[in-house]
């Protein structure tokens, strides 16, 4: 695929998100993350909207309620599939999470299953059963029922609907509150017909993209002009749900603790104006994601091009800046290069030999660096790259290590509920509609 070619390709998808963000539709078709890669996650996307084989469930023994729920305990009802082992931590922390849920969901019509590994059941801690709350437990003794579902690590959670599917096949934890939540409100017709509701939604998708590939060839995306747009309110910026801040898992907090964080005000936090290192971007109705990097930290400085690589697939409403920083390698006591002189000359000879699509900045005397880490340091340790996410206020939404499982979907969300980004995306719509129209 040649430059422009891409360039057309990321205009067509960008525009298209502009007339759906404006029609009050959201571009997005599912917001439930699944777990798994590569084969593994195409074979479980397989499994999806498909019908739930009531056989498996004779694959399961040893019933916590004595004997396999009836017809009557799972027709109609949204029905939670939790994959665990008593000795393993981790497992015990989802089935708290799953038995939380039947108590909050029960008389909603959620039911919850947690399926015990083959291994450990005789010496393993049982879940008691309650006939109040619908949740049962059985064990899978010969690995049958996780063979089944593809389940390859405890825990996987699996999510079937009102109408006996399985919606949701080795869910993300995080979005297993959410997804449940979504099927709950559905009817049990409404989840038989889903199949063709999504294709139907599909078809509406596509023509949308058809009708805005006529913006996109009379305007080229990467080459609008900085166009001026009514700054949103603080009250606006105020009501936006952002994403919470990573824990330090070292760190015991108690919900009068997290609800004082949440309380608090967002916390500024600015880029050393004099000390870009290539040309100063535009950063009106952006979001800013930092990253810190030095030319010593391996870590940091191997990871650029999947940086530069969010440049250019977000440049619209993300500006992206690797923020040379003067850090510590790992865990170590070694300080890396630090005088100003020789780490420019550095950087000069590594720009002849890389080009990259984001900005530069220097941050020598660690200003920056003292304002983004003192909020998740993880009990004293940075780890590195280390990200900050700055809404287009300017005010720090998430900070922390780039591999932490939020990380993703934190940027998600500050793109998605930024005023600024929003007020910029409505402008530059308005544009494109009176260049289309001449």
């Amino acid at each position: 695929m040649t430059n422009r070619s891409i360039s057309k390709f990321l205009a067509g998808l960008f525009t298209a998100s502009l007339l759906l963000s404006v029609a009050g539709t959201s571009a997005r078709a599912d917001d439930i993350k699944r777990e798994g890669e590569g084969a593994r996650r195409a074979s479980l996307d397989k499994l999806e909207l498909k019908a739930f084989k009531a056989e498996l469930w004779s694959k399961l023994s040893d019933w916590s309620s004595g004997s396999a729920p009836g017809t009557g305990e799972v027709d109609g009802k949204v029905v939670v599939v939790c994959m665990w082992a008593d000795w393993y931590a981790p497992c015990k922390r989802v089935v708290a999470q799953c038995q939380k849920l039947a108590e909050k969901y029960g008389k909603e019509g959620l039911v919850v299953i947690a399926v015990h590994n083959p291994k450990g059941w005789d010496s393993a801690k049982k879940p008691a059963f309650n006939k109040d709350i619908p949740f049962y437990s059985a064990t899978d003794a010969t690995g049958e029922f996780r063979k089944s579902l593809l389940s390859d690590q405890d825990p996987d959670v699996y999510v079937i609907d009102r109408a006996g599917q399985l919606r949701f096949a080795d869910i993300d934890k995080a979005s297993l509150e959410p997804g449940i939540q979504a099927l709950l409100k559905e009817a049990s017709k409404d989840a038989a017909n889903i199949n063709n509701t999504l294709a139907e939604k599909a078809k509406a998708d596509e023509d949308r993209i058809r009708r805005s590939e006529s913006i996109t060839n009379a305007v080229d995306m990467t080459a609008l002009p900085e166009l001026d747009f009514t700054a949103p309110s603080a009250e606006a910026y105020k009501s936006a749900k952002w994403p919470k801040m990573p824990k330090d898992p070292q760190k015991v907090t108690t919900p009068d603790d997290e609800k004082k964080e949440a309380a608090e005000p967002p916390t500024p936090i600015a880029l050393p104006d004099a000390q870009y290192i290539t040309p100063k971007p535009a950063l009106n109705g952006r979001v800013r994601l930092v990253y810190i990097w030095h030319p010593d930290a391996r870590v940091a400085f191997n990871d650029m091009p999947a940086f530069d690589l969010i440049q250019k697939q977000r440049g619209r409403d993300v500006t992206v800046i690797g923020m040379l920083s003067i850090v510590k390698e790992g865990n170590s006591t070694k300080t890396l290069e630090a005088d100003p002189i020789a780490l420019k000359k550095r950087v000069k000879e590594f720009l002849d030999n890389h080009v990259f699509g984001h900005t530069l900045m220097f941050d020598l005397s660690n200003t920056f660096w003292d304002s983004a880490t003192k909020f998740n340091t993880f009990s004293g340790f940075v780890p590195v790259p280390y990200v900050a996410i700055i809404s287009s206020d300017g005010n720090l939404r998430w900070a922390g290590w780039q591999g932490l499982p939020s990380y993703d979907a934190a940027l998600e969300q500050v793109l998605r509920v930024d005023p600024g980004v929003a007020a910029r995306r409505k402008v530059e719509v308005e544009y494109m509609k009176t260049k289309t129209s001449k």
